[in-house]
């Protein structure tokens, strides 16, 4: 027997869901979107602070910050 939650529920109410169907329109398109975008900018400043093009005060990304 399947189980309800709270999440299952928010994705079924999403425009475009209906499993193993294709229908037209955009779907769930925009809220991958958002999140490939977000995930983007997360993974950017990840890496400009390990550059250390992007300089936060308090955190040192050599191997002396780990003592």
């Amino acid at each position: 027997m399947a189980q309800s939650t709270r999440l299952g529920n928010l994705i079924k109410s999403l425009p475009g869901y209906a499993p193993g169907k294709v229908v037209p329109g955009w779907g769930t398109t925009p809220v991958m979107a958002g999140l490939g975008v977000m995930l983007l900018i997360f993974m950017l400043t990840i890496l400009q602070i390990y550059n250390k093009s992007l300089l936060i005060q308090g955190i040192s990304v050599d191997w002396t910050g780990l003592g």
